[in-house]
């Protein structure tokens, strides 16, 4: 106790003594200026910047560079004499602009040049308005530091210590041969809820011709097929890692798990095939992951460093995907290929429009996704006719909510429960004709059991199927926890998991 009040009298003494000193401290000017913002990018973008690259990349950004152009700035205005008369200001309005420009550059976005210019020269006003007073300031800026790290600590905890085990692969699938070899394609449209659900409320939508076009093609269409978790990066996690992590939020190594560090591209490669990876813009690839595909249409050059501007990135899939189909003709070849339609409806509250009018943006999107769907099936149908198509949303449209993070708040009304888990799976098996225990397949944890059991003639490996439960993270109105939504029957349930 001692020790510790002792530690407490001896920083409360530092700061005082920096405070009334008459010495200019430079690179305690310029850290203090981007400490904060190099912290809270931490603290609210976690699972987009944790690389290694990246953490290089913010370090020079909120601390090398202010510390360089803050030093060199003060020795030029020390060495001209011009700019003597200046000097006392120099380090107050340094830091006050750089520290400015982060802090409002991070609320309003660094494009907004007019807003930011307009802080800046307040921050500058006050700068030489409190010169005098401005170390307390920075006193402050480091206060503001110190409690984002704290804030921080309990995601650096989990990131550390969080149980990895559900990135292990299962054995008895790894192991798995194949006596088929069909080339497989894994189509992903975003946020396109089940066909079951499109035609009820609250969607109300009639899909009989796509879903006609669907089954004339030799899909067979599986209603009330449904994801585990609410989001992309979750629900793919878990189907690419044929295994519940039972998180609701933030997944450590969860984009590793899905650009190919998974038991599915591991079968795939053991059974002689090449990977393809084709998305249309590269939000799995945010936090740099090593890319495990054997190709990949993105190249890490080409995502931003920060995640800003991912979504306006987008590629065509339809071309690139068919000249790959035909260079490797005679080949075993897996596809994954993620369209970013329909979607779903406005993500936060503060951007939500009414009900009615999230509803006919998500079914003109539902329109846009079908045409592209025929599409990509006629030039993959054209050029590989034997080939086992699946299309696999990877969670819903969240119709009826106001907003997509309304699911973090205790929800019991069925049809909004399943109008963010229920998802689209239809699946063209080989000879058209499905295998007698696909009615096993309920959800996306267990979809590449069942492929894989397809290809192989191996129904044990329908033995260890994952339980066909979803989950959310709750936030309000019931303890903060995992919860489970839907148990493994289907029904609409409120228990929080306790793994």
């Amino acid at each position: 106790m001692y020790s510790r009040k002792n530690s407490v009298s001896k920083l409360r003494k530092y700061i005082e003594n920096f405070v009334a000193s008459q010495k200019e401290y430079p690179i305690v000017f310029a850290i203090a200026a981007g400490l904060y913002s190099f912290i809270y990018t931490y603290h609210s973008n976690f699972m987009l910047v944790n690389s290694t690259f990246q953490f290089f990349v913010i370090l020079v950004t909120y601390i090398l560079l202010p510390i360089t152009v803050i030093l060199a700035v003060w020795q030029l205005v020390k060495r001209l004499k011009i700019l003597s008369n200046y000097q006392q200001y120099v380090l107050p309005i340094l830091n006050a602009t750089i520290f400015g420009f982060f802090f409002i550059g991070r609320i309003y976005g660094f494009h907004q040049r007019k807003i930011i210019l307009a802080y800046l020269i307040g921050f500058t006003l006050l700068a030489i308005v409190l010169r005098k007073q401005y170390k307390k300031i920075i006193v402050i800026q480091f206060i503001m530091a110190f409690v984002a790290f704290v804030t921080l600590l309990p995601t650096l905890y989990r990131a550390t210590f969080d149980s990895d085990e559900w990135r292990n692969f299962p054995e008895e699938v790894v192991q798995t041969k194949f006596n088929k070899f069909p080339n497989v394609y894994v189509i992903q449209p975003d946020g396109y809820v089940n066909f079951s659900e499109l035609a009820k409320e609250p969607y109300n939508f009639d899909n009989q011709e796509f879903e006609s076009y669907l089954k004339n093609s030799g899909f067979k269409l599986y209603n009330n097929f449904r994801s585990n978790y609410t989001s992309t990066i979750l629900s793919n996690s878990s189907m690419f890692a044929m295994q519940h992590h039972y998180k609701g939020e933030q997944l450590f190594g969860a984009r590793e798990v899905i650009v190919g560090d998974n038991p599915v591209i591991e079968t795939f490669k053991n059974n002689g095939y090449k990977t393809f990876l084709f998305m249309e813009n590269p939000y799995l690839l945010l936090n740099r992951p090593t890319i495990q595909y054997d190709s990949c249409n993105f190249a890490m050059k080409e995502v931003p460093w920060f995640g800003i501007g991912a979504f306006s990135i987008q590629k065509k899939l339809i071309q690139p995907l068919e000249e790959t189909i035909k260079k490797q003709q005679g080949k075993r070849n897996f596809y994954f290929i993620e369209k970013i339609a329909p979607g779903h409806i406005t993500t936060f509250k503060n951007m939500a429009q009414s009900l009615e009018i999230e509803r006919k943006n998500y079914l003109s999107q539902v329109e846009t996704a079908n045409k592209w769907l025929k599409e990509i099936l006629a030039v993959i149908t054209k050029n590989d006719p034997n080939g086992l198509i699946v299309i696999a949303a990877d969670h819903g449209g969240y119709v009826g909510f106001n907003y997509t993070k309304e699911i973090h708040q205790k929800q019991t009304d069925k049809k909004l429960v399943y109008s963010a888990f229920s998802s689209a799976l239809a699946i063209k098996w080989g000879n058209n004709t499905a295998p007698n225990y696909d009615s096993k397949l309920k959800t996306s944890v267990n979809l590449f059991r069942t492929i894989f059991a397809h290809l192989s003639d191996n129904e044990a490996l329908l033995e260890n199927l994952q339980e066909d439960t979803s989950h959310a993270i709750i936030k309000k109105d019931a303890p903060s926890g995992v919860y489970e939504y839907i148990d493994g029957k289907g029904n609409v349930v409120f228990e929080k998991v306790e793994k």
